[in-house]
């Protein structure tokens, strides 16, 4: 795979509360999905070069709304975080209603991005998520975030160990630019696709 390291040019578009609220669009869409705090929004920044596009929080559970960012090559949907303990009950419920009806009917999905914690990789709700995905037949990739985290061995040893169950796909930090630029042009693939 040939590295891109220009940035993509995303634009924020719109938010949705629901399903019901998320606008059609014919271009090809990627989701990023992931438990409250895996690094979504951070990536969407770093593969941007754009420090404010995506809300960023140090506590978990920032991202409440279906967030729709456009690119040259299509559409990038940041979903709300799953299994993050400090969200209402009532909100919890909405979403475990929301993100599968997004994922059974949207039509111009082409992958969905699974981000997990690289210190904490493939949790239970991540584990669900891909048991989903598999059920309905969405393509999917793993993406382990703050490898920066890890020493070299840990790394190897995450890798492993996920690959013995998961088809993994890449380990990335917002702090190292060659990660993300491994990520940018696997996206930009992906939407061209």
């Amino acid at each position: 795979m040939k590295i891109n390291h220009s940035y993509l040019d995303l634009v924020f578009l719109t938010s949705a509360a629901s399903y019901s609220q998320c606008p059609n669009f014919s271009e090809n869409e990627i989701v990023f999905v992931g438990a409250s705090n895996a690094g979504k929004s951070s990536a969407l920044n770093a593969l941007s070069n754009k420090k404010k596009l995506a809300k960023v929080s140090k506590t978990p559970g920032k991202t409440k709304l279906f967030n729709f960012f456009k690119s040259k090559a299509g559409l990038i949907v940041d979903m709300p975080g799953y299994g993050y303990s400090k969200v209402s009950k009532i909100q919890k419920k909405d979403w475990s209603k929301e993100i599968p009806l997004y994922f059974e009917r949207r039509v111009n999905l082409v992958h969905v991005l699974i981000f997990t914690d690289a210190r904490h990789p493939m949790r239970e709700s991540d584990i669900r998520m891909v048991e989903m995905l598999e059920m309905l037949n969405i393509p999917y990739s793993i993406i382990l975030t703050k490898s920066d985290k890890l020493t070299l061995d840990e790394k190897k040893k995450t890798i492993l160990n996920l690959e013995s169950t998961f088809a993994y796909s890449m380990l990335i930090s917002t702090k190292d630019q060659a990660s993300i630029a491994k990520l940018r042009s696997y996206i930009s693939e992906l939407l061209s696709s």
